[in-house]
């Protein structure tokens, strides 16, 4: 059986083998590439202080190198976005769903190998090769990025979308969740290309939705600035603000707060006026106020965030399984 099923994912497994020799071959040259760069410009101070204004590490040097490296950076990133969808559609939803269309699911059923047998050993035979593939290229982007350091993406800190879900245990969980969700509908749809389009539908608008929950998965720390003019986020702090604005006296928000401080600045012929703060509190904004997720919760809210999709995972894990028995 189990050889059955390699030779009927013989493409989708020799697919995924050329994906990871043609990816760790960029990723090492281009890393390798980058590292040189650092070395000729001199930068290799700035990987970990990252960019510094009116210092060696704010000069040209610094420009000339992300604007070759940036972009490429952020591409791999995409690039470990994208898997979890690309394995979703392409491998889990026609495992079952083709299967089904072709009739070739009768050959199986009729053997003595019951049904749950076989729908785990194609699930095995795909699941594995797929994350392994993952887990990889995953690793090695990673460590191209932090060879970059504080010159590359990472300066925007961990909860920039492409950082956080291209890190941690991220594009696991959205791996999971993405060919599960795409087994199911093919096994429910019994339909290849439309089990792919809706999952790749599917995939999209509930990793968006659930990606909205993540300032909810946490209780935020509140900072607080004793002037109302600037911000209570400490520069580099590269925390996940949730909500700011200002507070009064005694300490409460005050709703719609930026709407007061427009006349603090000038307007037409106007001077505007030189003490801010004074202008700040005149109109009640004692204080400037900001709910956040600190930068170090970013590995907590990666597991919160995980359950979720590992937990959904397990119910189209369920759904599969309804499908694929009342299949005759």
């Amino acid at each position: 059986m189990t050889w059955i099923i390699w030779r009927q994912q013989r493409p989708a497994l020799i697919s995924l083998a050329v994906a990871l020799l043609a990816g760790v071959a960029a990723i090492l040259l281009l890393r390798a590439g980058m590292s040189a760069d650092i070395a000729a410009k001199g930068l290799g101070a700035c990987v970990a202080d990252g960019l510094t204004p009116g210092t060696a590490c704010g000069g040209t040097a610094v420009g000339e190198f992300r604007d070759i490296w940036f972009d490429r950076l952020k591409i791999a990133q995409i690039l470990v976005l994208a898997l979890p969808a690309l394995i979703g559609v392409f491998i889990g939803a026609p495992l079952f769903a083709r299967e089904f269309e072709q009739g070739t699911h009768v050959l199986a059923f009729t053997q003595s190998v019951s049904r749950a047998r076989w729908m785990a050993s194609k699930v095995l035979v795909t699941a594995v090769p797929a994350l392994f593939v993952l887990i990889v290229l995953q690793v090695l982007v990673g460590g191209w990025l932090d060879a970059a350091g504080g010159l590359g993406p990472l300066t925007s800190g961990p909860f920039a979308y492409n950082n956080f879900g291209s890190s941690g245990i991220a594009p696991f969980t959205y791996t999971v969740f993405a060919y599960t969700l795409g087994m199911f509908i093919g096994a429910l749809s019994r339909r290849t290309l439309m089990a792919m389009t809706l999952s790749l539908g599917a995939f999209v608008v509930l990793r968006f939705v659930l990606s909205g929950l993540q300032p909810l998965l946490l209780t935020p720390d509140r900072l607080v600035a004793a002037d109302p003019t600037q911000t209570a986020v400490p520069a580099k702090s590269g925390a996940l603000v949730v909500d700011s604005g200002h507070l009064d006296a005694a300490g409460n928000v005050v709703p719609n707060s930026f709407s007061r401080i427009t006349g603090c600045g000038a307007r037409g012929d106007e001077v505007a006026p030189t003490d801010l703060a004074t202008c700040y509190r005149e109109r009640g904004l004692a204080k400037a106020y900001a709910d956040v997720i600190p930068a170090d919760a970013a590995g907590s809210l990666h597991l919160l965030e995980g359950s979720i999709f590992l937990g959904l995972a397990v119910l189209f894990v369920l759904g599969a399984v309804w499908a694929v028995r009342r299949q005759v």
